[in-house]
């Protein structure tokens, strides 16, 4: 074994440098010795190593010290390290070569299982249980991300590890686009970047239920991860008029559910700009799955699938598996499928010969093999419509619905005030709204000019808790609602920071008695608050941390409508909204966020 880590950089007699080969048994910053090579590409090699400080398996990438990738790779590989969902391999580590150092590198948990590539190959399309498990299990972890603004780029099947136990592992979150950029990928917006995962995501729910691969029409029509290309519904020429590029998957595997078959292929739209009705975001994927599968059902049966993989035994039952696909299938629409595995990069429990994987679509100037023919015959023109997907009719949202709650209270207050001051007015002979009766008491609403987020970097913070919703929180119509981002497992903001809130510019200095907000999602823990600093004559709020800013008014679990008064009126022309604590939506995330603010005077 060489251990490089006192003795580089070593020279020749020259007096160049000479860089350690990496090959098995390399030992890197003291700690991490190289076993195994899994796959070599694009001046990439991946390794599994041995983490011989904590004696564990890790998956290791090494890039050359003058790779310029490599900024942008530490830089995904921070931002990955923050997240603490179990289906994400995690980020253990990362260094940049340095004079002690012959290589750069990023290391990450090591999963013990298989690709999805791996599985598709050995045991073909998976069943509809299956399927729709591992795709909705990723797009719930994908969604609280996508609301940060994090975006994978690079989902298929060599991306996805389902481990012996039959869990699913996301692989390669941030990091694998870092590690193989593609042009004018950094200037994609927030909506194009969401659009792409959601339809990989698809594709991949697609592959997995027919063993097929849907190429867009425009590509080489060729095996991609060693899957042949879908059969196509239209002639190119028209390709992008219709519904549908592709077969249905129930029509190429008649085992697949037609419900989920609408599913997939709503998924598949908007990327394309099909007409038809689509799934914009992974929420939209993750809600549309939910009911076609029992969870603990797909659970059992991916770990039966993957125990007779590693002939570990079964503990129950047979796993579920279409070993028609193996043998042959009678229903003359279910294609002949090619075998030949292809060997993925991600940590699985083989081990590869290194080989160049394609880690997305090859650019269409390659030669291209014709298309399949279509498994249907259809009449020439516009093709039959699929169904419209389940769960897509339009929700009664949250928001909408305080927003006629609060309507409805206001009506039944301003009813009940009038019969009191009738009452009132009756039995002490005077009128309860004239100036200066005992009884009377005036509500002023303070004008709102204008509102933002609060979520400063110090605080831990990324100075973007959805900015651009910040204005729905006053806008003066309870129906729409800024929202918090979505945390994960720990209801104070994941254990990421303290808080985020609103801030109101009442415009000039105003006196304050109490605050009613209309609450997206509760019950939650909100702060009223005021800077430490409260100068009248301030231009701007303090924005550094939440600790300029004091709490005159608190609730620790406000209901969908809840009114902070401090114990008397405040003079300020800055005031805060803050929550320290979210509620669930479910699925151990968290979230809430404000429908409307009324400042009373």
């Amino acid at each position: 074994m060489t251990d490089y880590s006192s003795g580089y950089p070593a020279t020749d007699p020259t007096g160049h440098v000479v860089r350690p080969t990496a090959s098995p048994g390399l030992m890197l910053s003291g700690r991490y010795r190289l076993e195994a090579l899994l796959a070599s590409s694009h001046n990439i090699t991946t390794w599994r190593a041995n983490d011989n400080v904590l004696s564990r398996p890790v998956l290791m990438h090494l890039l050359t010290p003058d790779d310029d990738r490599m900024g942008w790779v530490l830089n995904a590989a921070r931002r990955a390290a923050t997240i603490n969902d179990a289906r994400f391999l995690r980020v253990l580590d990362a260094l940049e070569a340095t004079g002690q150092e012959p290589w750069s590198f990023v290391v990450s948990e090591f999963a013990v299982g298989d690709s999805l590539e791996t599985l598709l190959s050995n045991s073909g399309p998976l069943t509809s249980e299956q399927a729709s498990s591992i795709v909705a299990q990723m797009a719930t972890a994908l969604a609280p991300m996508h609301a940060r603004g994090m975006f994978h780029l690079r989902i298929n099947p060599s991306a996805v590890i389902v481990t012996v136990n039959g869990n699913v592992k996301i692989v390669g979150f941030l990091i694998d686009a870092a590690l193989r950029p593609k042009p004018g990928e950094d200037e994609l917006n927030w909506a194009d970047q969401e659009l792409i995962d959601c339809y990989d995501l698809a594709r991949l729910l697609y592959s997995l239920t027919t063993a097929r691969w849907p190429v867009p029409p425009d590509e080489p029509q060729r095996n991609y991860w060693g899957l042949p290309p879908a059969p196509l519904r239209l002639e190119r020429s028209g390709a992008l008029s219709g519904e549908q590029l592709w077969a249905s998957p129930h029509e190429i595997n008649p085992a697949i559910s037609p419900a989920l078959s609408t599913v997939i292929m709503a998924a598949l739209r908007p990327r394309l700009g099909l007409v038809g009705p689509g799934l914009h975001s992974a929420n939209d994927i993750a809600d549309s799955l939910e009911g076609l599968y029992d969870p603990l059902e797909a659970e059992e049966s991916l770990e039966a699938l993957m125990r007779v993989n590693h002939q570990l035994g079964t503990p129950s039952a047979t796993p579920a598996v279409q070993t028609g696909w193996l043998s042959g299938s009678s229903d003359s629409t279910a294609p002949t499928l090619s075998m030949a595995k292809v060997e993925a990069e991600p940590a699985v429990i083989a081990e590869p010969a290194p080989t160049e994987v394609p880690r997305w679509s090859p650019p269409a100037t390659s030669s291209a093999s014709a298309p399949p023919a279509a498994v249907t015959p259809q009449a020439p023109g516009r093709p039959t419509p699929v169904a419209a997907p389940p769960r897509l009719k339009p929700k009664k949202t949250q928001t909408a619905a305080l927003g006629r709650k609060a309507i409805v209270l206001l009506i039944a207050f301003v009813l009940l005030a009038l019969i009191v001051l009738q009452i009132r007015g009756c039995t002490s002979g005077t009128d309860p709204h004239a100036a200066g009766g005992a009884d009377a008491e005036t509500i002023q609403p303070a004008v709102i000019v204008s509102a933002f987020d609060f979520d400063p970097a110090a605080d831990g913070g990324d100075n973007n808790e959805n900015s651009d919703q910040a204005s729905f929180a006053a806008d003066g119509d309870p129906a729409t609602a800024w929202r918090t981002l979505t945390y994960l497992n720990n209801p104070a903001f994941g254990g990421l920071k303290p808080g985020a809130g609103i801030v109101y510019d009442l415009g000039e200095p105003v006196s304050v008695a109490s605050v009613r907000v209309l609450l997206d999602n509760e019950p939650a823990a909100v702060q009223l608050m005021v800077p430490i600093e409260n100068d009248a004559s301030a231009a701007s709020p303090p924005m550094t941390t939440v600790s300029e800013w004091e709490v005159i008014a608190s609730d620790s679990a406000a209901a969908a409508e809840v009114v902070l008064k401090p114990d008397q009126p405040v003079t300020t022309r800055w005031l805060m909204v803050y929550f320290t604590s979210l509620p669930s939506i479910g699925g151990n995330q968290y979230r809430s966020g404000i429908a409307e603010t009324y400042i009373n005077q």
